[in-house]
Formats: structure tokens, sequence, C-alpha cells
């Protein structure tokens, strides 16, 4: 998973996406019908941890790895679970990943010390711009923020990198497809084409490793700005 800050609350199975490769997402299901798992959840932006109980007919997002299973609720909570009986549901549509969790991340770090920026945000910085009070900015709707936040692209690299494009795909979902939409429009063409390959590079899109069909479903806008021509 990404270093520095980027989705700092799959910390706990870090483990698991360094040693194997993850299995084809889907939606799922527990199979026992009176039956609930308890998930561990980052609910506080830091290295503590909660939990969130997965119930009987809760309809979720799984990747398998050799130990488990990372779930996505649709509450925002995501976490690893050791044992679970679930019924995969392979031919159901992925849901809409919830990231609220992250804006209110956000929100946290934009008056953080230094030693808590993490690479991005450092890269940032070194550029003149509150890295986390950007995002906060551009996920409000602040179209200058958002052309901030983008005009970094060129000095994001290496471990800064890392933390910053799969920054790309949670601020669309933050931001909301209107808003997003909005911001594309005139934008010109490099920079549709640098965000629409953002867009379809599966590290940067964890955990839909197909992206063009999700974004069409829940974002057709912003879909069709960056890909309508393909078709």
């Amino acid at each position: 998973m990404k270093s520095g800050y980027f989705l700092a609350s799959f910390a706990v199975f870090a483990l698991f996406h360094s040693t194997a490769n993850a299995r084809d997402e889907c939606m799922a299901t527990l199979k026992d019908p009176h039956g609930s798992v308890i998930v561990p959840c980052d609910m506080s932006g830091t290295a503590k941890f909660g939990t969130a109980k997965l119930k009987a007919g809760e309809h979720f997002l799984v990747e398998r790895y050799p130990n488990g299973w990372v779930v996505y609720l649709k509450s925002g909570c995501n976490g690893f679970i050791e044992k679970a009986d679930l019924q995969l549901l392979p031919n159901e549509p992925l849901m809409k990943l919830n990231y609220d969790r992250e804006k209110k991340r956000w929100q946290k770090l934009q008056s953080a010390p230094d030693s808590k920026l993490g690479e991005t945000a450092s890269s940032a910085k070194g550029r003149g711009v509150n890295y986390f009070k950007t995002l906060v900015q551009a996920s409000d709707g602040n179209m200058k923020a958002m052309a901030r936040f983008f005009s970094l692209s060129p000095f994001m690299d290496g471990a800064a990198a890392e933390g910053y494009y799969p920054h790309q795909w949670i601020l669309l979902h933050v931001a909301g497809d209107e808003t997003f939409a909005n911001f594309l429009r005139p934008q010109p063409a490099t920079l549709r084409e640098k965000i629409g390959g953002t867009f379809t590079t599966p590290d940067d899109t964890e955990p839909i490793s197909k992206p063009k069909p999700y974004l069409k479903q829940y974002f057709p806008k912003s879909y069709q700005i960056l890909f309508g021509k393909e078709q």
C-alpha cells in the first residue's frame, strides 16, 4: 500500500499488499443469514483503529489474499479480516467507494507539523503549497484549489508520487462527478490525458482494477470528458 499518509487506514494490512498480489475485487455478503463479523477500521486518521460490525445481508467489496480478505464497507470503513465465510457475488456491480474519512483526515492535517506531513505533502510545501488545505478546498469545489493541486504533478516523483496520484482518485470521489467535470471541461487536452492515464492505472485506483466501467457507472460526466471519444 502507499507510503506517507495515503490511506493510512490500510496500514494494518500493508504487509499483505507487499507480499502477495490481490485477486480481482468483487462484491460479497456473509453466507450465514444470522452472522456478523467485526472489521477493524481507522476511526481517527492516526494509527489508532476502531471497529465496525459487518452484518448478514450487507453487501460489500472484497479483495482476497492468501491469509484472508480486505473488505470495503459502504460506510467507508475498510479493514482486513482473516476468517469469514463469504458468498462472493462476481456478477453484482461494484459499489461506489466511500472516501469521506479521507476528507476528515485532510482537514486534520491542514495544520499538522512538518514531521507528520509525509513525503507528498512535504514535496508540495517545498513548492509553497499547503497540500492538505488545497485538497480540502478542492473537494469543496474551489476550482483554483483544484488547479493548484493538479499543477503539482510535474514535481511529484518517487515516494511523493505514491501518495499524490492515488489522491487524484480519492479527490474525484470526495468532490463528486459534477464538480470534477466542471474542472475538467476547460482544461487543456494534455492535462485531461494525464488525469485519464492516472484513472486507468490500477495502482492508483486501488481497489478497482478495471477503472473505466466503474467510472462510467458512477462518474459519467467526468468519464465522458476523459474517455468519451474512445467510444
